[in-house]
């Protein structure tokens, strides 16, 4: 057995770090489930287990995980618990989970939460208390020669400024014109020219308003976790693959990013969009430190560049890279049986499919998939922190579930949140949509007596439902899985041949509570914002390939710097959620949330704080 004083420096499970703990059991039907190390070590089980070794240099045993791999660079947490399930049950859930770096997470959320810092509140020293523990010590002290607000720490002395002011800059008067363009799917080059603009201006305008767009959002969601609150909120979340031009003419190797976004089914204020980019990070400089720390020879969880892709992560991901070829084409059981199966077979909970012709940018550094989408949920997770209850319909991708359980375990185990599977047949065509919806339409006929089109609204849900029901008795369970999927026979053609299974608890509500859920879930208010966002800014079109190009993707819109595509989903996401009525309500997505009394017009975006005062 390994002496205490033989262990490595880190722990064999990273510690919990400023109040994030992602490794833990996942399988919300597990006793396990969300029990984090520290949590296992203050057990009587615990302690029990290792009560002869507590005064002996020797290894503590951990009765509910063991550690697996390594070998790698990749090591796991495999729950005991969930292997006992599985040997007395002819169903397989998942046991392994990747360990990930708690600190990486944080320092994703930290930076994709920024918005929301109001400069002054706390320390920007991170070691500081008032910066770890959120207690305000802050006092002004005086300004700058350029006018800036200069601030002092009282608990570290630190002394830092505000963000800067932002100067007059040419020609003004085309700001609000120049916003309108950018929404309006107008390329760079065309507002040079209708606006007689030079590209260096048209940049540092871009950032002038993407400035302000975050200054303006970030006082009105304050109002979320500080003021609101909601009974519950029905939330969905999806993600988008965009690919960034190559900067090398020779290999001619794409850039893939992920941005993952969460709307509001009823309102659909779209609370983040978030891409897995980091502009501010310097990949020469982050190369050579790691090399000099020599930190690709530590577990890929204790590293300090854990969050970010490394030259050797990529080489060494390509070379272990093994193409999937999923079977779109077939039911959506079929799709259903290959999602599930895949995902037991390499225990991976990332997507990223970093295949020969991708490659990592050349300026700022792109990050781990994973850890932009457990950030998103920890934002999302603050962001709604006044909600008595959340449910989450999630798109049948890898990881999405994963990072949910890992952010809301807290919740889910009160009973306070729920989560939801929810797939459809995407790649039909218009004429097949329809079809699947006039057939929708038939077997609601067939099973009430009644036209679908005689049905009033409340009638159409009470059939609904008592179908649903019906179809929650004789679920479609994937082999070797423990969930259980329900056909959704509402007749959206946007959601065709919609299926949809719960992963967290939901037998402790009645079957006309259950069916309400499951009526309810839909993905349809994120992918309306990426349908919105794809037609109206000219970055986010879909390219296109061809076998002349040998199947590399070029698209003259798409940009070379992929700090565009965070900049202008930002915009968008303001845009769309303040200033752009809904032809049916006539309202906003924030006048639905209660985050505006109208539409926001734009001067009152640009000109934030002249408005504010």
């Amino acid at each position: 057995m390994s002496k205490k004083s033989c262990q490595d420096k880190h722990p064999r499970i990273p510690k919990e770090f400023k109040g994030i703990q992602v490794n833990c059991c996942k399988f919300t039907r597990c006793e396990n489930f969300g029990l984090t190390p520290e949590q296992a070590q203050e057990t009587e089980i615990y302690k029990e287990y290792n009560k002869n070794k507590l005064n002996r240099q020797v290894r503590e045993s951990d009765p509910f995980y063991l550690i697996t791999g390594g070998s790698n660079g990749i090591s796991s947490i495999k729950c005991r618990s969930c292997e006992i399930i599985n040997q007395t049950s002819q169903s397989k859930n998942q046991v392994h989970y990747i360990i990930k770096s708690n600190q990486a997470v944080h320092e994703e959320y930290e930076r994709i939460s920024s918005y929301l810092n109001e400069t002054g509140s706390v320390c920007i020293n991170p070691d500081c208390d008032s910066h770890i523990t959120g207690i305000s010590k802050i006092k002004k002290r005086g300004k700058t020669a350029k006018g800036t607000q200069r601030f002092f720490c009282n608990i570290c002395r630190t002394s830092f400024v505000d963000k800067p002011i932002n100067r007059p800059h040419e020609r003004p008067e085309l700001n609000k014109l120049f916003f309108k363009e950018l929404v309006g799917k107008s390329p760079l080059r065309q507002i040079e020219f209708k606006l007689d603009m030079s590209m260096g201006m048209i940049y540092r305008r871009i950032d002038f308003i993407h400035r302000q767009c975050l200054a303006f959002v970030a006082d009105r969601e304050r109002k979320l976790f500080e003021s609101k609150s909601f009974d519950s909120l029905y939330l969905c979340t999806d993600r988008q693959v965009h690919k960034s031009n190559w900067t090398n003419r020779k290999s001619k190797k794409n850039c893939e990013f992920y941005g993952i976004g969460t709307a509001d089914l009823t309102s659909n204020y779209v609370f983040a969009f978030n891409f897995n980019y980091d502009p501010d990070m310097d990949p020469q400089e982050t190369e050579e430190e790691s090399l000099a720390i020599i930190d690709y020879k530590e577990l890929k969880q204790n590293r300090k560049f854990a969050r970010v892709w490394l030259k050797s992560d990529f080489d060494a991901s390509q070379k272990e890279m093994r193409k999937r070829k999923e079977k779109l084409a077939g039911s959506q059981e079929e799709y259903i049986e290959i999602k599930t199966s895949e995902g037991f077979a390499d225990e991976f909970s990332s997507s990223e499919n970093l295949g020969k012709d991708t490659d990592i940018p050349v300026k700022g550094m792109e990050v781990h998939n994973e850890y932009t989408m457990a950030a998103h949920f920890f934002l999302i997770k603050k962001l709604t922190q006044n909600a008595k209850k959340t449910r989450f319909f999630l798109d049948l991708d890898s990881g999405m579930k994963t990072w949910y359980l890992a952010a809301f375990k807290e919740e889910i185990q009160a009973g306070k949140s729920d989560g939801f599977l929810v797939t459809m047949a995407k790649e039909m065509t218009v004429d097949y949509k329809r079809s699947a919806a006039r057939e929708a339409k038939d077997k609601i006929q067939e099973f009430c007596g009644i036209p679908y089109a005689s049905l009033t609204h409340q009638e159409r849900h009470r059939v609904v439902n008592d179908m649903i029901i019906e179809n929650i008795d004789n679920p479609f369970i994937p082999s070797k899985s423990v969930d259980a999927w329900v056909r959704n026979p509402m007749p959206f053609m946007s959601e065709p041949e919609k299926m949809i299974s719960s992963f967290t608890n939901i037998d402790r509500y009645d079957f006309e509570h259950q069916a309400n859920l499951y009526r309810k879930g839909s993905l349809h208010a994120i992918d309306r914002f990426f349908m919105q966002i794809r037609r109206r800014v000219y970055m986010f079109e879909r390219p296109f390939s061809s076998g002349s190009n040998q199947f590399r993707i070029w698209n003259g819109y798409s940009p070379y710097n992929p700090a565009m595509y965070q900049k202008l989903a930002d915009i968008f996401r303001v845009f769309y959620n303040y200033c752009q009525p809904s032809k049916k309500y006539k309202i906003t997505p924030a006048m639905r949330l209660g985050l505006a009394k109208g539409p926001v017009d734009i001067e009152k975006i640009l000109y934030f704080e002249k408005y504010k005062k």
